[in-house]
C-alpha cells in the first residue's frame, strides 16, 4: 500500500522520539507511514542501554546535548543538525521484524543515484568504505512495525567521541553496550553541491518505489500534537525514562592525592544510588558515615553529587581531601571549567 508523508518540521529531540512512538503506536489497519526529520544536538540511547555507561554526561550539560532514549533497541549515536533521520511505519504482516534490507534498500539505491557505493554491513549498518554513516533500529508494535536510521550528512564528527566516551573501564554494568565504528558523512562522497534537501527528495522517491509508492501527507493536528507533548512531559523528557531506566551498574574508582587515596564503591539502581562506601588511606579523625549518607537516593551525576555534597564540610572529614576532589573521584572525570 502507498506510504503516507508525515510532516514533521520540529528538531526538538524530546518530541520527535516522542513521535516516533506514538506513531506507531496509533498506526491503524491499511496505515504506513514514512517520516524525515531532524534534531538538535543530542545523545539518542538504545531502549535497553545504561546511560551512564554510554554518554559522558558532564560533556553532554556543558554542551547542551540532549540524553534521550528511544523505544527500539540498539546503540547509542550522537545527533546534530547534520543529520538526517527517517522513519518508516509499516504493518508486521508486510515487513517480518529484523527485516534491515529491506528497509535500507531505498538508502543505498538514494546514494547508488549518486555514484556512491554503500552496503548494508553487520545486521543494521550502512556503510562507505567500511565507514559507517547510517545506524538502524527497530521496534514492534502489534500490528505495526517502526524502522528508523540516521544519515550522517553534515554532522559534526569531532564531537562523537567526547560525548560517547564515558568512563567505561569504572563501571560495570548489565546495559546493552554500543559498538563503536568508524564514522563518515556522506557529503564529502556526494558530488559537489548536492544538499540535505535534494537527498531528502530523492531518499523519498525511493522509498516510494520500494514501499508501493507514497500518497498524500499528514499533519499533526492540534489535539495529536498535545497527544506527543504529553507524551513528553510523561515519559520520554523525564530523568526517569532517559536516566533511571538505566539497568542496574557498579561504579568504583580510585585516585591519588597528596593529602591520601580515595576510592570510592557505588551500587546504583535506576539511575539512582543505592549505597555508597569510600575507602582510602587519607588521616582522618572521624566516622567518615555522613558523607556517605549524603550520596544514597540521588541520581547519579556530578551535579546532584555536588549539590548533594555542598553542606557536607568533606575536608573535615576525609583528612583535608576537599568536596571537589572527592568528586574528581566520584565522577571518574577531571574537574570541568565549562
Amino acid at each position: 500500500m502507498p506510504m503516507t508523508i508525515v510532516e514533521n518540521s520540529s528538531t526538538d529531540p524530546y518530541f520527535n522520539i516522542a513521535l516516533d512512538a506514538w506513531l506507531v503506536r496509533h498506526a491503524g489497519p491499511g496505515q504506513e507511514f514514512v517520516m524525515l526529520w531532524q534534531n538538535e544536538p543530542a545523545v539518542i540511547l538504545g531502549r535497553f542501554q545504561n546511560t551512564y555507561e554510554e554518554v559522558d554526561v558532564d560533556y553532554a550539560t556543558a554542551h547542551h546535548i540532549a540524553i534521550v532514549r528511544r523505544i527500539s533497541g540498539g546503540g547509542a549515536v550522537y545527533q546534530d543538525l547534520g543529520n538526517l533521520n527517517f522513519s518508516l511505519i509499516a504493518e508486521t504482516r508486510q515487513h517480518p521484524f529484523s527485516d534491515y534490507q529491506a528497509f535500507t534498500r531505498p538508502v543505498l539505491d538514494t546514494l547508488a543515484e549518486f555514484g556512491v557505493a554503500a552496503e548494508l554491513t553487520g545486521r543494521n549498518d550502512i556503510t562507505i568504505g567500511g565507514a559507517k554513516f547510517s545506524g538502524n533500529a527497530q521496534f514492534r508494535s502489534g500490528t505495526h512495525i517502526l524502522h528508523h536510521g540516521t544519515i550522517l550528512f553534515d554532522e559534526d564528527l569531532e564531537v562523537v567521541p567526547r560525548v560517547l566516551t564515558p568512563p567505561t573501564d569504572k563501571i560495570a554494568s548489565k546495559g546493552i553496550k554500543s559498538v563503536r565504528s568508524r564514522v563518515t558523512n556522506i557529503l564529502p562522497h556526494l558530488p559537489t553541491g548536492t544538499s540535505m534537501a535534494v537527498v531528502s527528495e530523492r531518499l523519498l522517491h525511493h522509498i516510494g518505489r520500494h514501499n508501493q509508492g507514497i500518497s498524500g501527507t499528514r499533519v499533526l493536528g492540534s489535539e495529536e500534537r498535545a497527544e506527543v507533548e504529553h507524551e513528553v512531559e510523561t515519559r520520554f523528557g523525564q530523568w526517569s525514562w532517559n536516566f533511571g531506566a538505566s539497568p542496574p551498574f557498579n561504579f568504583q574508582n580510585r585516585v591519588r592525592f597528596p593529602r591520601g587515596a580515595v576510592e570510592v564503591r557505588i551500587e546504583a539502581q535506576q539511575g539512582r544510588i543505592a549505597s555508597a562506601k569510600i575507602y582510602g588511606d587519607f588521616l582522618a579523625d572521624r566516622d567518615i558515615a555522613p558523607v556517605e549518607e549524603a550520596l544514597v537516593d540521588i541520581p547519579f551525576s556530578r551535579r546532584s553529587m555536588d549539590a548533594a555534597l555542598e553542606p557536607v564540610d568533606v575536608p573535615r572529614y576525609l583528612g583535608g581531601i576537599t568536596r571537589e576532589e572527592l568528586l574528581e573521584v566520584l565522577a571518574g572525570l577531571e574537574p570541568r571549567a565549562d
